[in-house]
């Protein structure tokens, strides 16, 4: 019996692994699909910027429920919980406080109903943070090995979980010097926040999908 009960519990942290790369991967997909409803929607600058359409549940939902499900997760020791349960405080706390939508307003904004400059500046020093706890995971925590001599499987997933962090932190540095040298130049067409920030959570949730033993699993 207690052998089953511990079959059960590992298959259900297997499926958490999977619905948090899942709705990692999915939100940008989802949302930019999503906002061409609304009429005279057309591509926005960022993923946050979906908040201001018609597209705002979703995207206030799925990052409440990554949150919630980083939070439940439970990793092998004290750092790995920490580290999920943190990034899961960030996620909710970037839906709580939203980007500003048009220059120079001063409708309040969120929740708390904070200026638009207070409530964008949070939001982006959450969503950084929570970036930042993302690409440490894949890179230190996701390829731990324990005492056992990893084989060919682990070694090939340590190495996507190391990409995938690197994937995360190149697309921060790419929207840092985007946002401090590059703003209201031609680049700005191409919406260079919304393709990096997509990036980073396509490799957020590619990671998880491995975590979850949906790819790359052993035999």
């Amino acid at each position: 019996m207690p052998a089953k009960r511990n079959k059960s519990i590992i298959i259900s942290y297997k499926v958490l692994r999977r619905f948090i790369g899942i709705l990692g991967m999915a939100l940008p997909v989802v949302l930019v699909l999503g906002g061409f409803l609304q009429r005279g929607n057309g591509i926005q600058g960022s993923i946050s910027s979906y908040y201001h359409t018609n597209m705002q549940d979703v995207f206030v939902g799925t990052l409440w429920a990554v949150g919630l499900f980083l939070i439940s997760y439970h990793g092998y020791d004290f750092q790995d919980n920490l580290i999920t349960n943190v990034s899961g405080m960030f996620a909710i706390a970037v839906a709580l406080f939203p980007t500003g939508s048009v220059p120079d307003t001063t409708q309040p904004l969120g929740v708390f109903q904070l200026s638009p400059d207070l409530s964008g500046t949070l939001h982006v020093l959450w969503a950084f943070l929570f970036f930042l706890l993302l690409a440490y995971n894949a890179c230190f925590l996701f390829t731990k090995t324990g005492t056992k001599q990893p084989g060919p499987k682990k070694l090939l997933r340590n190495t996507i979980y190391r990409a995938c962090g690197i994937v995360i932190l190149a697309s921060l540095a790419g929207i840092v010097v985007y946002m401090l040298f590059l703003q209201g130049t031609i680049v700005s067409r191409w919406a260079p926040v919304l393709i990096l920030e997509t990036l980073a959570l396509w490799a957020f949730g590619f990671s998880w999908l491995v975590k979850g033993e949906t790819l790359f699993r052993d035999k």
